[in-house]
């Protein structure tokens, strides 16, 4: 006996495949025996669909309570994806509007295609925080030495060329 999920407009086994996952209306969840065939189904409504934020998991904590082996949607986002994952739930993926009977079916078949690995990477960056023993102490190029740069030992800038505030007064002078 394998329990499906399926996220639908709400009519039961008449309905199709909602669009999103998370925010759908209602899930449809059935149990199908070895033979492929449906032998019971319940339509729960979704707690998450006017959830502010963090509606993926707490769709996925639902479906978990509920014993749920296999999730067919067309679409999941990255948190639903890993909450998926962590608690070993298959998921399968149909085409939004197919009806939940057929989508049940394709699951079970094997059929209906199974997402790819998400294809970005750790949320933190793999390499340190710091960049080397003489970054960020003072206003200087990056080494540390602080000051405001080559132009203040310079007496000009030598970008433009143009002479900073003091040079005028060491040479010149008043200004």
């Amino acid at each position: 006996m394998v329990r499906v999920a399926v996220p639908t407009n709400g009519r039961g086994l008449e309905g199709t495949v909602a669009p999103v996952f998370a925010r759908a209306p209602a899930f449809l969840i059935a149990d199908v025996d070895e033979k492929g065939n449906i032998t019971n189904t319940k339509v729960i409504q979704n707690p998450a669909t006017t959830a502010a934020g963090g509606a993926g998991p707490m769709a996925v904590q639902m479906l978990i309570n509920e014993g749920v082996d296999i999730i067919v949607a067309p679409q999941v986002g990255p948190s639903s994806l890993g909450a998926i994952q962590a608690a070993g739930i298959r998921l399968y993926q149909v085409s939004p509007g197919t009806p939940v009977e057929e989508a049940i079916k394709m699951a079970i078949s094997g059929k209906a295609t199974q997402p790819p690995a998400p294809a970005y990477g750790p949320i933190y960056p793999s390499y340190p925080a710091y960049y080397g023993p003489a970054s960020g102490w003072g206003w200087g190029r990056g080494r540390g030495r602080g000051g405001r740069g080559w132009g203040a030992r310079l007496g000009y800038c030598p970008r433009t060329g143009m002479p900073n505030r003091r040079t005028p007064h060491r040479l010149y002078g008043w200004w």
